[in-house]
């Protein structure tokens, strides 16, 4: 089975190779885009995790969440940038130990962006706890005379 890469260059995001993967998908059609343990070393000075490397994880999962729908709908392969990332409010803290998990699903595809709207939980006492949500798009850019500019998502019109 071919394996899915996703090449990270500070807020851009490359989506490559072709195949898509059979990740997690659960029973609200949400793909698990990612989960993480957190660390000791992504605390802020009360002891519960920055909201900035929430922020950051939100960021990525999104991406790769639009790579898997990208793929899935049969799209070609694209360059990500992130462009928003709207209505992040914190619900619960998070702590030290915490397995967060990161499930996307997309809200909307642009004529040169998608919108994927992830959902973050972590398990509490048995439960699915929902600590933050938030909107992120993404546009399709291709470099072009030097500058990246945006491209269709579905490919060449």
């Amino acid at each position: 089975m071919a394996v899915c890469r996703l090449t990270l260059w500070f807020n851009k995001y490359i989506v490559t190779n072709k195949a898509v993967s059979p990740m997690t998908v659960d029973k609200q059609g949400r793909y698990l885009a990612t989960k993480i343990t957190m660390m000791p070393r992504d605390t802020n000075p009360h002891g519960t995790i920055f909201g900035g490397v929430i922020l950051s994880h939100i960021d990525q999962s999104g991406a790769i969440g639009a790579r898997y729908s990208i793929r899935k709908e049969g799209f070609p392969d694209c360059a990500l940038v992130t462009v928003a990332m709207n209505r992040v409010e914190f619900h619960h803290p998070v702590y030290v130990g915490d397995v967060v998990s990161f499930y996307s699903h997309v809200e909307r595809f642009g004529r040169t962006s998608i919108t994927v709207h992830v959902t973050v939980e972590s398990e509490r006492d048995g439960e699915a706890l929902m600590l933050t949500e938030a909107d992120v798009t993404y546009v399709a850019v291709q470099l072009i005379d030097g500058e990246r500019r945006p491209v269709p998502i579905r490919g060449a019109e």
